[in-house]
């Protein structure tokens, strides 16, 4: 069925660039404003009523491709048909594939028997029937999104509303508490007279406040390896310092 023979006369389509960046279901094709027929009021005291009601479109399918959440067709459904029907609205999708484009014609009809129309086109990424299955359920998906004005909560929930701090880097491996002991202890250790030891010692004085509070036992170690090299190094003749 071609996209011209879903739209029934009627034919209009959701806004969308001709030359939006690929999806991997299908590409965004030329598609036009939307259609109204009937009284436009009593419409849009339902449609209000339904997107004040509308739930959030949480995110709970998993693309294994890129290891990302989104929300899959019924998920958009179960968030946004519910609210549109208890205030009078039904929603009509109609897919259509020409051979070279699949289209979805989407109806909201209103009780009055107002209605809108919008036809969303796109060319699938592959013309088997599972590469146009896939192109239509996108198609409906996204379609009843731009529709109802409603759009998928972030992975964490709300976080479009909310600026996520960056993850700290991962630490250097040089500079991590760990690493900066055991350089003491190896700059304590190569010491050959008493003032090298005694500078070593006086540079290590910021390690040794952070071992205090975060690592007492490692302190206690470099502090009894300071005081034996210390030992040392004044009572032989041959390393102490002039």
């Amino acid at each position: 069925m071609s996209p011209q023979s879903t739209t029934a006369g009627t034919g209009a389509s959701l806004t969308s660039a001709p030359d939006a960046a690929h999806h991997s279901e299908s590409t965004p094709m030329n598609n036009t404003p939307l259609t109204w027929e009937g009284d436009r009021a009593p419409f849009a005291k339902a449609f209000i009523a339904a997107q004040k009601a509308t739930d959030a479109v949480k995110k709970a399918a998993t693309n294994p491709a890129f290891k990302t959440k989104y929300a899959d067709l019924s998920e958009v459904v179960e968030a946004t048909v519910p609210a549109l029907n208890a205030n009078g609205i039904g929603v009509i999708q109609v897919p259509g594939y020409d051979g070279e484009l699949v289209s979805v014609t989407t109806v909201f009809v209103h009780e009055s028997g107002a209605s809108v129309t919008g036809v969303l086109r796109m060319r699938p990424s592959k013309t088997d029937p599972q590469g146009v299955g896939s192109a239509i359920t996108y198609a409906r998906r996204y379609a009843l999104l731009a529709m109802t004005g409603a759009a998928p909560e972030d992975d964490d929930g709300n976080a479009a509303s909310q600026h996520r701090a960056p993850p700290p880097p991962p630490a250097d491996p040089v500079t991590t508490l760990a690493n900066r002991a055991d350089g003491l202890v190896g700059a304590l250790n190569a010491a050959e007279t008493a003032d090298d030891l005694e500078k070593v010692w006086a540079k290590g004085a910021k390690l040794c406040a952070d071992l205090d509070m975060k690592d007492p036992d490692k302190l206690a170690v470099i502090t009894a390896l300071y005081e034996a090299r210390r030992d040392e190094l004044t009572t032989n003749p041959f390393t102490k310092a002039a």
